[in-house]
């Protein structure tokens, strides 16, 4: 996966680590690897950092080497670039500037464009999309698709990467 990264990522990639890699060694901290991500814009929530802690440094030692770390960040900053693409898509359809678009909107995107969905597959994304904004925000269904919450579905990502996606799109 890391040989998918452009020479530009991979030098943002050691220039974040070279800051935690105190000893030029090629480890960094564990309880660092959260913050490495925030650097890297991917955004992480506390149970995946632990997990991610888990597979790299399964012995407890504290440390996290580079080349173990590599892979996983290659693929992270890869999700993140495919969401930018993803919300920018919609962002098209979204005149009014309001984040949402309809669900009939959103049944013609994905029943005309890119990967075609079937109507059974389409019908099942719009729920969970409309379910998931309405609890993360803790409001009654509006009827209009939060598009960043549906990239979130369609990605498969935690309610808590939802919300910092939502967070971070907001603030651009």
């Amino acid at each position: 996966m890391a040989e998918f990264l452009s020479e530009e990522e991979l030098a943002k990639i050691q220039e974040a680590f070279s800051v935690f890699d105190k000893k030029n060694d090629k480890v960094m901290p564990a309880a660092d690897l959260a913050t490495l991500f925030q650097a890297l814009h991917c955004n992480v929530s506390m149970e995946e950092t632990k997990e991610y802690v888990q597979v790299l440094d399964p012995d407890g030692t504290g440390s996290v080497p580079y080349d173990s770390l590599l892979p996983l960040l290659a693929r992270r900053m890869r999700t993140a670039e495919k969401i930018d693409d993803l919300i920018a898509a919609f962002q098209v359809f979204d005149k009014q500037k309001r984040g949402t678009i309809s669900p009939e909107e959103l049944r013609h995107i994905l029943s005309h464009f890119g990967e075609v969905m079937d109507t059974a597959e389409i019908d099942e994304y719009l729920a969970e999309a409309d379910n998931k904004c309405a609890e993360m925000k803790g409001e009654t269904k509006t009827g209009q698709i939060n598009y960043v919450a549906f990239v979130g579905v369609m990605l498969d990502l935690s309610e808590d990467e939802i919300l910092a996606m939502q967070m971070s799109n907001s603030q651009r």
